[in-house]
């Protein structure tokens, strides 16, 4: 059998659960895992018969597929600003709203060209520190996770792109004060409420952490609150909040933030969502 009959062969067997889109990207990807051939290549290979033990590899990927588990989890793999990071099933998978969040940040210190002490909350495959540790190397960077299984997966992650990082194993829930000071904290937190479970994507409801998605109902701000508090104290003169968030919960994190002494600015990502908010204490 060629690569172009396997293909659709594969996408056969997926038909059902994916889109068109999704599940040609999720094709090629599986098969450059298995081959090394890019999407040129494997159009240039396209009449090549591929070895049983790929055939095998390439079945058992779609076997893991058709029960809804994250291609990102089954390849171990996930992109994060053009990087690959190793995810699995400890971690969430990084998504594109977050590096948007990223790139706001490395844009605030490319403004301010000063070295920076940052702190990363929740930084589950330390995609977010990493990420501004490549791009602004003169900064002091620690990340904490409630997760040690998460830690050391960042770790590990951090070390694949010879990146100095101060981790540390903290739950911020139960964190009163925090030992340093810092120029920019960033978080993206859990914040979906408890009752949208059911209505989510199996691949994310079943297979991500939860403990890294979701909150209580009846007080969804929670993370957004107590980091706020907690910056208070441990946020340098001019220093900033950055946060992710959930697209309906704009309006009130700017209103818990402005009740709390800060002033905060919404920003909206590439589909007009509220999506990230900045904030620093007013003077």
């Amino acid at each position: 059998m060629s690569l172009q009959d396997t293909k659709q062969a594969i996408k056969h067997q997926l038909g059902n659960l994916y889109d068109a889109i999704e599940m040609n990207s999720m094709v090629n990807i599986i098969i450059e895992e298995v081959t090394g051939w890019d999407a040129l290549h494997q159009n240039i290979h396209k009449n090549d018969a591929l070895e049983p033990s790929q055939i095998e590899q390439l079945d058992h990927y779609v076997e893991q597929l058709l029960t809804g588990k994250p291609l990102q989890y089954i390849i171990q793999k996930a992109w994060f600003l053009g990087k690959a990071y190793f995810v699995n099933e400890a971690v969430l998978i990084p998504r594109p709203e977050t590096e948007e969040l990223v790139e706001w940040i490395i844009e605030y210190a490319q403004i301010i060209n000063k070295p920076l002490s940052i702190l990363d909350i929740g930084t589950g495959s330390g995609c977010i520190p990493i990420s501004l540790k490549l791009a602004i190397p003169n900064a002091h960077i620690t990340a904490i996770d409630i997760s040690k299984e998460a830690l050391a997966i960042a770790e590990q992650n951090a070390a694949s792109y010879h990146t100095e990082i101060e981790w540390i194993a903290q739950d911020i829930l139960q964190t009163k004060q925090l030992k340093d000071r810092y120029d920019i904290m960033v978080s993206n937190p859990p914040y979906i409420p408890l009752r949208e479970k059911l209505a989510m994507q199996k691949q994310v409801a079943d297979h991500e952490p939860e403990i890294a998605l979701f909150v209580p109902d009846q007080f969804p701000l929670i993370f957004y609150s107590k980091i706020a508090h907690i910056g208070k104290s441990a946020l340098k003169p001019n220093g900033q909040l950055f946060f992710e968030i959930h697209y309906d919960q704009g309006e009130a994190i700017i209103a818990l933030l402005n009740e709390m002494g800060y002033h905060a600015e919404l920003k909206q990502d590439i589909f007009g969502k509220d999506r990230m908010v900045r904030a620093s204490l007013k003077s």
